[in-house]
C-alpha cells in the first residue's frame, strides 16, 4: 500500500472558488478548468448536486436514468486516474457572468453551510491512491442502482438510498474527511441491502408468474 502523501494546509473550496473565480479578471474560464485548478474536488461537487433531486423518497421520473450515468461516467474517470472532467458540451463552455455570479453567491453560501460539518478529520489514509479509487469506484456502483429505471412507487427508496451513499462518499472525498467516509460505507451497505431483498422479492415473483403461465399452457393442451 502507497504511503499517505503530505499535503500543505487545508484549503476550504469554498476559499479556493472564490479566489479563482475573482482572480480570473474576465478572463475566459470554464467549468473544467475550474475542476481542473480545484485538483479535482470540483467534480465532488458536481456529484453532490446532481445527487441532491434524489434524496426525496419519492423521485422525478426519468430523471435518474440520464443522472445516473453521468455521474458513473465522472466517477469512473476518476477510480482510472484520468483528469476529472465534464463532457465537453457542458464543461468546456465559458461561465457567463451570471453563474459566475451565482456561484460566487448562493453557490459559495450552499459550499460554506456544508463545511461546517464536513471538514478534513483523520485524513491520512484518505489520500492513498487504492483509497481513492476504491471511494470512486463505489460511486460508480451506487450511480448503477441509482440508474435503474424503478419507478417510486412502488418502489420507493430505490434513488433515495444510492443517492444518499453517493453524496457522503463524495462529500467525504471533496474534504477529505475520514470519518464522514465511514458514515458513507454504512449507507453503501444499506443500499446494497435493499437492492438486495428487492432483487429477491422480484424473482420470487417472476417464478411464480412463469410457473403460473406453465401450468395454464399444460392446462390447456
Amino acid at each position: 500500500m502507497s504511503p499517505p502523501q503530505v499535503h500543505g494546509p487545508h484549503e476550504p473550496l469554498s476559499a479556493l472558488l472564490a479566489r479563482l473565480l475573482t482572480s480570473a479578471n474576465g478572463a475566459t474560464l470554464t467549468a473544467n478548468q475550474l475542476i481542473a485548478r480545484t485538483g479535482g474536488r470540483g467534480l465532488y461537487l458536481v456529484l453532490v448536486l446532481l445527487s441532491l433531486p434524489f434524496v426525496a423518497w419519492v423521485s422525478v421520473p426519468g430523471m435518474s436514468t440520464a443522472f445516473g450515468p453521468a455521474i458513473g461516467w465522472m466517477a469512473w474517470r476518476a477510480a482510472l486516474g484520468k483528469p476529472t472532467r465534464l463532457p465537453s458540451r457542458l464543461g468546456d463552455r465559458p461561465l457567463s457572468p451570471r453563474v459566475r455570479q451565482a456561484i460566487l453567491g448562493g453557490g459559495l453560501k450552499f459550499l460554506r453551510l456544508l463545511e461546517k460539518a464536513v471538514r478534513p478529520r483523520r485524513t491520512g489514509w484518505m489520500s492513498w491512491r487504492v483509497a481513492r479509487t476504491a471511494n470512486a469506484l463505489l460511486i460508480v456502483a451506487m450511480s448503477l442502482l441509482l440508474a435503474l429505471p424503478l419507478p417510486s412507487p412502488p418502489f420507493f427508496g430505490s434513488n433515495a438510498l444510492p443517492s444518499y451513499a453517493i453524496i457522503l462518499l463524495a462529500l467525504s472525498m471533496m474534504e477529505e474527511d475520514g470519518v464522514l467516509i465511514w458514515f458513507g460505507y454504512a449507507a453503501v451497505l444499506v443500499a446494497l441491502a435493499y437492492f438486495a431483498v428487492l432483487g429477491g422479492l422480484i424473482w420470487v415473483h417472476l417464478a411464480r408468474w412463469f410457473e403460473l403461465l406453465l401450468r395454464l399452457l399444460e392446462s390447456a393442451q
